[in-house]
């Protein structure tokens, strides 16, 4: 991932924890369908012919745009900062 966007080595670990992310919230033939967060918690959701939503989920390494506060932003300054996707917050 970090080469297909010709990003620096030290973001390896945000990486790893995103494809951790993805793999935990993709459904698997190994456990019969189920997702591994699914089989982790034991809160299955039973598939009921609908597409799972993943609208959530981005490419890594695409351009984002962060939301400047108010407070930390005069009258004429952009409201959101240009940035690089590279992970899913935990909170």
């Amino acid at each position: 991932m970090l080469n297909e966007k010709n990003l620096p080595n030290y973001f390896w670990a945000k990486v790893v924890v995103t494809a951790v992310y993805i793999m935990n919230r993709t459904p698997t033939a190994a456990i019969h369908g189920m997702t591994l967060e699914e089989k982790f918690t034991g809160k299955i959701q039973k598939f009921t012919g609908k597409i799972l939503d993943v609208s959530h989920l981005k490419v890594f390494g695409c351009i984002a745009c962060v939301h400047v506060l108010d407070e930390k932003r005069s009258k004429l300054d952009p409201k959101a900062d240009k940035c690089i996707f590279i992970g899913y917050s935990l909170e």
